[in-house]
């Protein structure tokens, strides 16, 4: 059967502000069209499902991302770029660029703590270096302290830019024109409320991120 491909069309804005202007100004992405995180493909073993949506843009320097979560647990302990966060409540974009046989994997908790690599598959990452997670900007309405599992009925927003650097191992060195592949997730591991989100559907019988073959397209203006 022909895999369902969600498709993408990122806008591209002049940002006459600095980039940590935008990503503390609730207005900038005011505009851009929402995206839904809707696909619950593990169903019967993992039924909730918190709503979250994105919206992106670029200027061809950054690509900006939002993520506007809403859940009964979050938790978001893990304050070390690098480290695991998607124990935490989180929020991933993985993407690939068109022809590259390796994708990118970004995934940020809560407080918007950052794991990066590079890799084929689930278990080849190579790993980004420092400077490149540092390059990575990220702002929510958490702040940046951790703190332990809160039930409740629980709303925040995170928002990120990301250059065009960060792919560190290509070529790519603007947004402009891109032409990618990936997906966006949610998930929560060790939530009281375990949940496996995607934009793209993913038709595999067990939770797993790590899959190229179900990314839908994203293409840059």
């Amino acid at each position: 059967t022909a895999k369902q491909m969600a498709k993408l069309t990122v806008p591209r804005l002049r940002v006459g502000e600095s980039v940590h202007s935008v990503l503390s100004d609730a207005n900038a992405f005011a505009n851009i069209p929402e995206n839904h995180l809707d696909c619950l493909n593990w169903a019967e073993e993992y039924p909730y499902k918190p709503e979250v949506s994105f919206r992106i843009f670029h200027n061809d320097e950054f690509l900006f991302l939002e993520y506007n979560v809403r859940e009964k647990c979050t938790a978001a302990l893990e304050m070390t770029d690098g480290n695991d966060v998607y124990r935490d409540s989180c929020v991933e974009f993985f993407v690939q660029p068109e022809g590259d046989g390796h994708y990118y994997n970004f995934e940020w908790n809560a407080i918007g703590t950052l794991c990066m690599s590079r890799r084929t598959g689930r278990f080849d990452p190579v790993h980004a270096p420092k400077s490149v997670l540092d390059n990575v900007l990220t702002s929510s309405t958490y702040g940046r302290k951790p703190f332990e599992e809160i039930k409740g009925d629980n709303a925040w927003t995170l928002r990120i830019a990301i250059p065009a650097s960060a792919l560190f191992c290509g070529e790519l060195k603007t947004w402009h024109c891109a032409r990618l592949k990936g997906n966006f997730y949610k998930c929560g591991d060790l939530q009281h409320t375990p949940h496996f989100l995607s934009w793209n559907k993913i038709d595999l019988p067990k939770p797993c991120f790590h899959c190229p073959e179900f990314f839908g397209k994203i293409m840059f203006e």
